[in-house]
């Protein structure tokens, strides 16, 4: 079973979601691999495949990705609200094939958060940080 560039699909999905990502959205500053300069508005969030298998499928083969998501932000209410608007765009990924990147995500299960990260920051600066998980099942 080939794999899929599961982070590069979750980033290209997010950054073209119309009401995620982008200025006057919760994710105002885009979704990345890396952390970014800490940006003086809004909030940005930073994605990495931690996991990954194969989905015992017999009708075809299906790549099972975990992606964390970190969201950052200088307020926490700017953090958590980002990251309750992507838990909350994962949770609409239910079942119906949906074009990420140069891969399709068939659903998207086993979300949890958002949760806090209480570690005094980013390396970037950010003084608040939520995380938000999922399991992504790609065609």
């Amino acid at each position: 079973m080939a794999r899929v560039a599961a982070t590069a699909a979750v980033l290209a999905w997010a950054n073209a979601h119309p009401t995620l990502t982008g200025p006057g959205n919760p994710l105002d500053q885009g979704a990345f691999r890396d952390q970014i300069r800490s940006p003086s508005r809004g909030a940005y969030l930073v994605l990495a495949r931690i996991d990954g298998a194969d989905a015992l499928v017999a009708e075809a083969p299906i790549d099972e990705a975990r992606v964390a998501g970190l969201v950052f932000a200088a307020t926490d209410e700017a953090a958590e609200t980002a990251a309750v608007a992507y838990a909350n765009a994962l949770s609409a990924l239910t079942g119906t094939p949906t074009p990420m990147g140069d891969a399709t995500c068939l659903v998207v299960d086993a979300i949890t958060g958002p949760q806090f990260l209480d570690d005094g920051a980013g390396a970037r600066g950010e003084l608040y940080a939520y995380q938000v998980d999922a399991t992504f099942f790609f065609a």
